[in-house]
């Protein structure tokens, strides 16, 4: 699967186009790109999403796909949820130990989507969800 289309999109909070999305944002347009399940639990996000809705929409995943702790377990399109500073972050398994998400830096200015490789973002992983 070709995943170049989804690399260099510029972050913007809430965005899940290619315009601008965020990492959650990038997981709903991948997905959505595929004809796969819709991420949506039908609650808001707003600009204090940080308090609760990650944490909500980890329990839609556990709801909705099958979990693996085990990040040699993922396959192509797996969501990976990792956390960085004590946030927790989204992800796509693209294969070959690559990661498609959001670039992590402080404020997220000036952020784009990019390719993550495992020896990056496996210190970070915590759990991935895998399509039923």
């Amino acid at each position: 699967m070709d995943t170049d289309k989804y690399i260099g999109i510029p972050y913007k909070f809430n965005g899940d186009t290619f315009e601008g999305v965020d990492c959650l944002g990038l997981v709903r347009l991948f997905y959505r790109e595929h004809g796969w399940i819709k991420i949506d639990d039908g609650l808001p996000i707003d600009e204090n999403w940080m308090k609760d809705a990650p944490r909500r929409i980890v329990r839609w995943f556990g709801a909705n796909f099958n979990k693996t702790r085990d990040p040699n377990d993922m396959t192509y399109g797996d969501i990976c949820i990792f956390l960085i500073n004590r946030e927790i972050h989204f992800g796509i398994y693209v294969g070959n130990g690559r990661l498609l998400s959001t670039q992590i830096v402080d404020g997220y200015t000036n952020s784009y989507s990019t390719i993550y490789h495992r020896q990056w973002w496996q210190p970070f992983f915590k759990v991935a969800y895998k399509r039923k």
